[in-house]
């Protein structure tokens, strides 16, 4: 089975890892990008059909822009940056570990000790 933790800050959620390591458990992190889908290994260039606004810079990079979604994809405050850190602060990391049913308590109790929700 697999028991899946959140974590708030990377350093709690690789202290976590590794001590569940140490204790024997597979357990990896990932890390959650609610917006994957807007990055790409290529680059707009401003002023051009690819970046034509500051918004098509930041999004979708290397896509043909689409203006009309722009004033809604940056008004997010985890995309523009725009918000206080209250407003963005999430349990966006996450430890995976694969764990017997019998201790499937023991984990959860570890997860907890560093900070991680379950």
């Amino acid at each position: 089975m697999k028991i899946n933790g959140y974590f708030y800050s990377l350093e709690s959620a690789n202290k976590a890892s590794a001590y569940l390591k140490s204790m024997g458990y597979k357990a990896y992190i990932d890390i959650i990008d609610k917006y994957a889908d807007t990055y790409n290994d290529k680059q707009n260039i401003a002023g051009t059909e690819t970046g034509p606004t500051l918004a098509s810079l930041v999004l979708k990079s290397g896509y043909t822009f689409d203006i009309r979604k722009s004033p809604l994809l940056m008004s997010d405050p985890t995309i523009s940056g725009m918000g206080y850190y209250d407003e963005t602060a999430d349990a966006n990391i996450q430890l995976n570990v694969e764990v017997s049913d019998d201790k499937i308590n023991d984990v959860v109790k570890v997860i907890s000790s560093f900070g991680g929700l379950t």
